[in-house]
């Protein structure tokens, strides 16, 4: 069982994201779902993703994050806040060129009122090997050293692709 979760609250427009625990590929067709519906109404006023309860984040989700950011920047929207005060989590968030892409704050909690987990999106194989496709090529957009680390996987998720 996955220990961990996304919670969302949105205020004037503006979403905050809290990702709890280990957050996991197997979320993301969550927040791909949350994302599908945010992007077919009006523009977000503007996004926060809260980390300061993440203990872990794998690259799929960091490759949604990316994904955020960038459909924000095609809409001329404020750039994309992240959260985030362990040291772990940052190092990360940096490795990864995700500075290029989000302001990352390092030294406050979100404080977003009521928030309500995300429903489980759809778990269909297919759906979850295009979003691991995706979130990974928008990861590799960031940086050579990105390009480098995430090649392998993007051709095996392609050939896999091709097969199914």
């Amino acid at each position: 069982m996955d220990s961990g979760k996304v919670l969302h609250a949105s205020q004037n427009g503006v979403h905050v994201l809290r990702f709890i625990g280990d957050i996991r590929y197997s979320l993301s067709p969550a927040i791909e779902h949350f994302l599908e519906g945010v992007y077919a109404g009006p523009s977000p006023a503007g996004f926060v993703i809260d980390l300061t309860e993440t203990d872990s984040i794998d690259s799929t989700n960091l490759g949604l994050l990316v994904q955020i950011a960038r459909w924000m920047q095609a809409h001329d929207a404020p750039r994309i806040t992240i959260v985030s005060v362990r040291n772990d989590i940052n190092d990360l968030l940096t490795s990864m060129a995700l500075d290029e892409v989000f302001d990352i704050v390092t030294r406050t909690s979100v404080k977003s009122g009521e928030e309500q987990e995300l429903p489980p999106g759809d778990t269909d194989k297919a759906a979850l090997a295009r979003t691991l496709l995706e979130a990974h090529r928008a990861l590799m957009e960031l940086s050579e050293h990105n390009q480098e680390m995430f090649h392998d996987v993007v051709t095996t998720l392609e050939k896999n692709a091709l097969k199914g």
